[in-house]
């Protein structure tokens, strides 16, 4: 009798441990990689040419108008094959309420394919799961709607927590975060807010615990749960599963600032980060956020990188769970405020951001011109009119952000050498929302992918890392927080490795170099550098900002 009672008892814990070991075998056969290590850092890497597959996670690719004003908005997906051989790819398209709808696509070695959304978005959002059965493949997107157009990159990974530092709630603003779960099983996740209104973290109840369906995309309209606020700021963290994350920003343009910025959320905080940045005037309104998502206080030190030795400095200190403004002006401005940056207008420069003790933080820029600001136009600051303004045929040399020297050097047959020092590149739009997506991580070879047919001008801005080692750094010990470096030299080629430019980077400079338009570039350095793509468009298309992807 002991031994027929003890049989039952002794199966309901065998049972458990089957169950669970069933469990994980569920989630090492999920596409999954881990948020962990350099990678991290990196967040959006493309897969080495021989790897077995690429999978690629877009959150946002088609809304349909959540909010009454605002329009709705469509995506391009941006299929990039890096490799020689012809890349067969799936795109998966995943909305809340709507079935799963697939496309697809062969995309030529070294060229981009479009994939346009327009006819599988039927949800109130939908993101996309983009797989190769290949390596060698990156996923961008580019965002379409009445207010503007915009770029932004998918992820390689998943990840329990993401990090948003910019967004506005006033009434003339939309702010949306699409919360994407692409695994088998439900995720269940937290939002939390920083913003000036408020000491800390604002916890909204209905967004504690939301639960994000399996193989689905969920919308959060921050409107609804923060209302009225200048600056928000938010921490997305899933308590179960792994997910990916988009921030959408509108301006509908009712009290002059009109335009739309989308971007992948940060996956990794970090302690330094760098935004390049092409140049400022009157016309432009930029600010650097700083959000500090963990429980310690951050002792903050920011400053502008350039040639200039005077360049400006800021240090402060960022509250736990808070977020903290800068505006970057030129010295013009009357009376700046204790919690700005003076920029030397019509040249390039860097922002520099780094926690001095060593407590993690996540750094954003957001850039707004046209309407409300008069044009970001013209790094040389002369009176050329944005109309008169045609599309370049073909890639320039730079503008470098160093005094007395405003020439880069060209590979003959690149560009008309002569044409160039008397144009230097030029970036205008006539209105536009942007933003600027730090880089925490810089790397010596980067992707950068413009859309066919984008029109307008596009630009990349090139800074080196202000913090790296330099050759007199004590071994063992070459993370220091004070700037050092030297000169660089990047390499701008073409999918198929055809050298098109060559940029002669300084090391306390920043440089600007125009791209031809709709094209895929390769830069590559023997140093690391830190790289944004600007690009502006003509008539009322906007001005966006895109992070290039690493490889």
């Amino acid at each position: 009798m002991k031994v027929i009672r003890w049989l039952p008892r002794l199966l309901i814990p065998l049972a458990l441990v089957a169950a669970l070991v069933i469990d994980a075998r569920d989630d090492r056969a999920a596409p999954i990689v881990a948020a962990a290590g350099p990678q991290a850092h990196a967040q959006v890497a493309v897969p080495p040419p021989d790897a077995l597959t690429s999978s690629w996670f877009c959150p946002l690719v088609g809304m349909r108008g959540p909010v009454q004003g605002f329009g709705e908005v469509t995506t391009e997906v941006l299929l990039t094959n890096m490799t020689a051989e012809v890349a067969s790819v799936s795109v998966e398209f995943r909305g809340r309420t709507t079935g799963r709808r697939y496309v697809m696509a062969d995309v030529a070695p070294h060229s981009t394919g479009v994939v346009s959304t327009s006819d599988y978005v039927s949800d109130e959002v939908t993101g996309a799961l983009v797989e190769a059965s290949s390596g060698g493949l990156a996923v961008t997107r580019r965002f379409v709607s009445p207010l503007g157009i915009d770029e932004a990159r998918c992820s390689s990974l998943l990840a329990p927590d993401w990090y948003i530092p910019v967004g506005d709630t006033q009434s003339d603003a939309l702010a949306v975060l699409a919360i994407m779960n692409p695994l088998p099983r439900d995720a269940i996740v937290d939002v939390t807010f920083a913003s000036e209104a408020e000491f800390g973290p604002f916890v909204a109840p209905a967004l504690t615990g939301v639960v994000v369906p399996a193989w689905s995309t969920v919308a959060v309209d921050i409107g609804e749960h923060a209302r009225r606020r200048d600056v928000v700021a938010a921490s997305v963290r899933a308590r179960a599963g792994r997910i990916a994350v988009d921030s959408l920003v509108a301006y509908d343009g009712s009290v002059g600032r009109r335009g739309l910025a989308a971007e992948l959320a940060s996956v990794a905080t970090g302690e330094r980060w760098l935004v390049p940045v092409p140049g400022i005037d009157d016309g432009t309104r930029l600010w650097v956020r700083v959000f500090n998502p963990s429980d310690d206080v951050a002792e903050v030190a920011a400053s502008i990188v350039s040639d200039d030795p005077l360049s400006d400095r800021l240090a402060f200190a960022v509250a736990s769970h808070d977020v903290v403004e800068l505006t970057v002006e030129s010295p013009g401005k009357l009376a700046p405020g204790l919690e700005t940056l003076l920029a030397a207008p019509g040249l390039p420069f860097g922002v520099s951001v780094a926690s001095q003790n060593d407590v993690p933080i996540v750094v954003w820029a957001e850039t707004l011109v046209g309407n409300a600001a008069s044009p970001l136009t013209d790094i040389r600051a002369d009176s050329e009119s944005a109309a008169d303004v045609s599309e370049p045929e073909a890639e320039s040399a730079t503008v470098v952000a160093q005094t007395g020297d405003t020439t880069g050097a060209a590979v003959p047959g690149s560009a008309d050498e002569s044409a160039v020092e008397a144009h230097p590149p030029v970036l205008r739009a006539q209105s536009g929302l942007a933003f600027v997506p730090g880089v925490v991580q810089t790397g010596n070879r980067w992707l950068v992918v413009i859309a066919p047919q984008s029109g307008g001008e596009a630009f990349v801005t090139i800074m080196t890392d202000p913090f790296a080692p330099s050759e007199s750094d004590d071994e063992g010990d070459g993370a220091s927080a004070t700037p050092t470096g030297g000169d660089s030299r990047v390499v701008v080629a073409t999918l198929g490795r055809e050298t098109v430019a060559v940029i002669d980077v300084p090391a306390s400079g920043v440089v600007t170099h125009r791209l031809a338009s709709g094209t895929a570039r390769l830069l590559v350095s023997d140093s690391p550098f830190a790289v944004l793509l600007w690009q502006a468009r003509v008539a009322d298309a906007g001005l966006s900002v895109a992070h290039p992807v690493a490889w």
